[in-house]
């Protein structure tokens, strides 16, 4: 499955409940050790998945070094910082774009031995915007999901889901948590 990057939101107030707290501590007021990643207030918002390597201005969010201890991640975010996951994710569209065109421009792939990356780019496209797929990028009529509109991973599609978190989130009242594990 891999290491794998989350979005997700916590109470500020929950903050205080685990602020001073050695790992000791936060493990045995968890009851679990599966507590570094998902403390009983978190809320996973998105996950963006394992190709995204966030190192942006991370505030802890315990005060002991959660990597060191557990592997993992549990960063607060700020607005900025999500703006450049966006804006991350937005150069990796173009730069595809740009490629593709590139190739379209030439008449052939890069490289003579692979298969056309415009084609495979438009084959992809026509099998997920079949009506009869499943996995259509989007979702319609399910009941259950994971609360957002785009279904697809693919970077074209999820950045409309970070951008609804960013326009939508309360920033008042709750941190932005950045994590992976």
């Amino acid at each position: 499955m891999g290491y794998r990057a989350r979005l997700g939101r916590i109470p500020k107030t929950a903050k205080e409940k685990y602020a001073g707290k050695s790992l000791e501590e936060v493990v045995e007021l968890m009851g679990s050790d599966d507590w570094y990643s998902r403390p009983p207030e978190y809320e996973e918002l998105y996950e963006m998945g394992k190709y995204l390597d966030w190192r942006g201005e991370a505030k802890p969010f315990y005060d002991f070094d959660i990597m060191e201890e557990a592997e993992s991640e549990f960063h607060i975010m700020s607005k900025e910082d999500l703006k450049v996951i966006i804006e991350h994710y937005h150069k990796i569209i173009k730069d595809n774009y740009d490629k593709l065109l590139k190739e379209f421009q030439a008449g052939k792939p890069e490289n003579e031995w692979d298969e056309p990356q415009v084609e495979r780019f438009f084959k992809e496209k026509v099998h997920e915007w079949k009506l009869d797929s499943y996995f259509r990028p989007y979702y319609l009529d399910e009941e259950k999901t994971d609360g957002f509109i785009v279904r697809s991973w693919k970077w074209e599609y999820a950045i409309f889901n970070i951008v609804y978190i960013y326009k939508t989130f309360d920033w008042e009242n709750d941190y932005l948590i950045y994590s992976a594990w």
